[in-house]
């Protein structure tokens, strides 16, 4: 896979990360002061700046109630 189909790869995960955090009135705080992630990695995640690892999107998505799976539809 070429380095822009993989920036857009993560382009597109970090926009589904994001949508569906906000769609569940979830503000990156939150996930903070729960010990998830902290607010400014959960940032640079969301802003496709850095890969998000297979563990936490593990977390996040049963944070979010979500099968991982969902992210990549």
């Amino acid at each position: 896979m070429k380095a822009s189909e993989l920036q857009k790869e993560r382009l597109r995960l970090a926009r589904k990360l994001y949508q569906t955090r906000n769609e569940l009135g979830i503000k990156q705080s939150d996930l903070q002061k729960e010990g998830i992630i902290s607010q400014s990695h959960l940032s640079k995640i969301e802003n496709a700046e850095i890969n998000v690892s297979a563990v936490m999107l593990n977390i996040l998505a049963k944070r979010y109630g979500k099968d991982i799976s969902s992210f990549f539809e």
